[in-house]
């Protein structure tokens, strides 16, 4: 089986040749070339878990086309991403009809097209006074097909952030990011920019505590968040969140918000983080958040910090050591 590299190197080629033919002579365009768009979601290389998540697009069903389609029965969905305005003003500053392909649309029955690749591009055409464009037509897709389509597509693209697939994949309905939500949901949070309080950005860190730690672990840091700190962003790091994770996969048998949040609220996140980075000599980020390591100096912080005012032999303190059995 080809890796996933593989898979979107191959996925972008077909992609690339296929635009070509498209601004050389659409009308030209072999039924083949066309064919090879099917080839976009090869179910077969998909896990057998996301097979059972997954609604697939039956080939039959879906018919594919070249269409020259008026910008104004565009429909942008909310499963795309945000649109970045200064990537449309580069494109418009550089614009080159030779580079600009095709964009791919779900043709719907109420007569809209819904873009499933190429905003930009579209929001792009309409600065410059263009009144259509060449797309591929996909015929027969549900709103659900849409919005996976667009997600599966863009993953392997650097350009698309966690918190794009993870929008798409709600209207999806995948079941993990679902959880996710329904979570955030209970406890007041919202989905957005960061710097903001009770406002998540650090999507992957939920998704990494989900999948390592299981759902009690993810709803107890969160509903900790929300009784102790709900005024302030910090907490909402994801290097914050990896080490609350770490800390209810340890003591959330032992412990009760309600406990947790008598004895934390009076420590500014701030002050912990700071504490943190110069545990770690500045090596905690986003990216390292998870490592082992770093996971456990975060958990040691915020456990000083409950430990603190305790006698040593009180049955209140917590103790920590380090989980030799816990294999990265």
């Amino acid at each position: 089986m080809a890796s996933r590299k593989t898979r979107a190197k191959r996925r972008q080629e077909r992609m690339q040749q296929l635009q070509r033919s498209a601004v050389a002579s659409p009308a030209q365009m072999r039924i083949e070339e066309l064919n090879a768009l099917k080839e976009i979601h090869p179910l077969e290389e998909q896990p057998a878990s996301l097979q059972d998540e997954w609604e697939p697009i039956p080939a039959k069903e879906v018919e594919q086309r070249i269409e020259c389609v008026p910008l104004e029965r565009i429909v942008t969905e909310q499963y795309q991403r945000i649109l970045n305005m200064k990537n449309v003003a580069g494109i418009v500053k550089n614009f080159d009809p030779a580079k600009l392909g095709v964009l791919v649309v779900s043709h719907r029955a109420d007569g809209t097209y819904a873009v499933l690749d190429g905003q930009h591009r579209l929001a792009a055409l309409r600065r410059l006074g263009y009144d259509a464009a060449n797309c591929i037509v996909l015929e027969g897709m549900t709103i659900r097909q849409e919005a996976d389509y667009f997600r599966r597509q863009n993953e392997n693209k650097q350009s698309l952030r966690i918190n794009d697939t993870f929008n798409a994949s709600l209207w999806a309905e995948d079941a993990e990011s679902l959880r996710i939500k329904a979570l955030m949901d209970k406890y007041g949070f919202r989905h957005g920019k960061s710097g903001q309080p009770m406002c998540i950005c650090a999507i992957g860190a939920l998704q990494r505590i989900l999948r390592r730690f299981g759902d009690r672990t993810l709803e107890l840091t969160l509903a900790c968040i929300a009784a102790t700190w709900p005024h302030d962003s910090t907490i909402l790091r994801g290097e914050m969140l990896a080490g609350l994770g770490e800390f209810w996969r340890r003591y959330g048998e032992k412990l009760t918000v309600a406990q947790f949040e008598t004895r934390m609220r009076k420590h500014l996140p701030m002050e912990m983080y700071q504490e943190a980075r110069r545990r770690t000599q500045g090596k905690i980020t986003p990216a390292t958040a998870f490592n082992k390591t770093i996971r456990f100096t975060m958990c040691a912080v915020f456990v000083n910090a409950y430990n603190k005012q305790l006698r040593t032999n009180s049955p209140n303190r917590l103790e920590l050591e380090w989980d030799h059995d816990d294999e990265e």
